[in-house]
């Protein structure tokens, strides 16, 4: 029998293994497919910490296991999405690349604070990434570029609007971030172009303002250790 304790780091392995799958199928180039399980794994991502907090089972090794399948597909397998996307260009696969490398040496580093990411969070190349196939808005190399800078300097960009103790849930949106990626993951998206217009729209704006909130903090750049 499963000890409860045990159940984020089985929900972290189903995700992985969920993730996998997306990823084997960007490489296929059945994009649709890949996509609804990126967004499965995006709500399984949130349910896993959730588990973790309510049965107070949080442990380095459970968080590492998290974020090495994390870069699957949040990193990985949307990054094959844009690269047939965009006829794999060089510029495309040169993002790729640099997105993943960036990726995989975040893990590495860690968050110093719950109330801010350490640069733009990866999950911002996931959304504008797949709303930007979903919505046919043109994704041109130059600007995910951009957001790779984004990613690699240490600036702070805001995570919630108050305070948390480390336990609680309330308030951190979860039941949203559980639903909608998992009503995204299953509903057809033949006529919904503008809310995926609207999605882009939103992470665009995060990841080229969403360090302003944080601005006035003597400690806005951080050097790595």
């Amino acid at each position: 029998m499963i000890n409860r304790k045990d159940l984020p780091n089985l929900v972290t392995v189903i995700n992985g293994l969920v993730g996998s799958f997306a990823l084997l199928l960007a490489i296929r180039g059945e994009t649709e497919l890949s996509i609804r399980l990126i967004f499965l794994s995006l709500s399984l991502d949130v349910l896993d910490g959730l588990l973790a907090r309510k049965l107070n089972a949080m442990s380095e090794s459970g968080e590492l296991l998290d974020r090495v399948f994390d870069r699957v597909y949040q990193v990985i397998a949307p990054s094959i999405i844009y690269c047939y996307m965009q006829n794999w260009n060089v510029g495309s696969m040169f993002y790729s690349a640099s997105i993943i490398t960036l990726s995989f040496w975040r893990i590495i580093r860690r968050t110093p604070s719950k109330e801010y990411f350490l640069g733009l969070p990866l999950f911002v190349h996931t959304f504008v990434i797949l709303s930007s196939y979903l919505s046919g808005i043109a994704l041109p190399y130059y600007l995910m570029l951009v957001l790779v800078i984004a990613s690699l300097f240490p600036i702070k960009y805001f995570r919630r609007i108050r305070r948390l103790s480390p336990n609680e849930t309330k308030g951190t949106f979860w039941q949203i971030r559980i639903i909608v990626p998992l009503f995204l993951s299953i509903i057809p998206y033949s006529k919904l172009e503008i809310l995926f217009e609207l999605l882009f729209y939103i992470f665009i704006i995060y990841a080229l303002f969403g360090w302003i909130p944080l601005l006035r903090n003597k400690n806005f750049f951080l050097r790595e250790k």
